[in-house]
C-alpha cells in the first residue's frame, strides 16, 4: 500500500488590523507577485486569496483588471489534462485501474472539461505477420484476452473513437466477472449492434485494428514495461504512474491549470499493482 498525504484545508486568518494592512499594500495570493495593490475599498471584506473568485469581489477589492488580465484569461485558455491508457482486456490490474480509478474520475469530471482520455487495447501482446494485411496475436492472458482486445478495439471503431461513447461499454465489460461473456450484453445495452461488433472482432477488420493498436503501443517513449501503462499529457514517469494508479483524480486536479472543479476537493487512494511485460 502506498501512503498518500491528502490535502488539508488551509486555516483562514482572522481579520486583524495587521493582516488588513498586509492586504492593502502587499501583492495578493491569486496572482502572486504579478500584481501590487495600493488601495482597496472598504467593501472588500474577504481574504486576498478570494479576491479573484468573482467579478463582484474583484470590483470591491479593486483588482478587476489584474484578475481579468493575469488570472481569468489563463483559466479560460487552460487545456484539459490528457490521460492515455495502454492496457489489455484480461489484465487484473488494468481492470482494477479502469474500475477503481478511471471510471470514477471520469464520472466526477465528465462535465468539467478538465480531462480527456484515450485507450489502447493491446498491452503485452505479441504479433506475427502471416500474410499481407493479416497478423497472428499471442496475448499475455491467453486467446480469450486477444478476443477481448479485438472486441474493445471494434467498440472504439464503431463509436467513432469518442471516449464518452465507448468507455461505458468497455467499463461494463471490465467490471464484469467475465469480460468476454459480458461483451454482448454490454454492447447491446449501449444500443450498439452486436452482430457488427462480433463480425469486426472475428474478421480482418478487427485484426487490422489490433495491428494499429500494436503500432501505437510500439512507438511509446519510453517503451512500456508493464500494464496498465499510463501517460499524463503524453508523458510517462514512474512517479506519474504510481500517483495515477493510486489517485487519478488527484493527479488530474493537480495537473489541470484551469479553475479547479468542485470534485477536486477530495479523492480516494487505492493500491498500485501492475502486470509485468514478458
Amino acid at each position: 500500500m502506498i501512503s498518500v498525504k491528502l490535502c488539508e484545508k488551509a486555516n483562514l486568518p482572522g481579520n486583524t488590523s495587521q493582516q488588513a494592512d498586509h492586504r492593502v499594500y502587499g501583492s495578493f495570493e491569486p496572482l502572486g507577485n504579478r500584481a501590487h495593490i495600493e488601495h482597496i475599498s472598504a467593501k472588500c471584506d474577504v481574504a486576498p486569496r478570494y479576491w479573484c473568485d468573482s467579478k463582484e469581489i474583484a470590483e470591491d477589492c479593486g483588482v478587476l483588471e489584474p484578475c481579468s488580465d493575469l488570472l481569468w484569461k489563463s483559466l479560460l485558455d487552460a487545456k484539459p489534462v490528457s490521460i492515455s491508457l495502454y492496457y489489455e482486456s484480461l489484465c487484473p490490474y488494468c481492470r482494477q485501474f479502469i474500475t477503481d480509478q478511471l471510471y470514477p474520475t471520469w464520472k466526477s469530471l465528465q462535465k468539467s472539461g478538465a480531462m480527456v482520455v484515450d485507450m489502447v487495447a493491446y498491452g503485452n501482446a505479441h504479433e506475427t505477420q502471416v500474410s499481407s494485411g493479416y497478423w497472428n496475436y499471442t496475448c499475455q492472458h491467453g486467446p480469450e484476452e486477444c478476443t477481448g482486445n479485438f472486441i474493445e478495439n471494434c467498440i472504439q471503431k464503431y463509436t467513432d473513437n469518442v471516449f464518452d461513447a465507448y468507455f461505458p461499454v468497455i467499463y461494463c465489460m471490465e467490471s464484469s466477472k467475465d469480460p468476454i461473456a459480458a461483451a454482448e450484453k454490454c454492447v447491446t445495452s449501449a444500443m450498439l449492434d452486436w452482430n457488427v461488433i462480433s463480425k469486426c472482432a472475428s474478421g480482418k477488420e478487427g485484426n487490422g485494428l489490433m495491428h494499429q493498436a500494436a503500432l501505437n503501443t510500439d512507438v511509446l517513449q519510453p517503451k512500456h514495461k508493464y500494464v496498465p501503462w499510463i501517460l499524463v499529457n503524453g508523458q510517462h514517469t514512474e512517479g506519474m504512474q504510481q500517483e495515477a494508479q493510486t489517485n487519478l483524480l488527484k493527479v488530474v486536479c493537480e495537473t489541470y491549470t484551469g479553475k479547479k472543479p468542485a470534485q477536486c476537493q477530495s479523492a480516494a487512494a487505492l493500491a498500485c499493482r501492475r502486470d509485468i511485460l514478458v
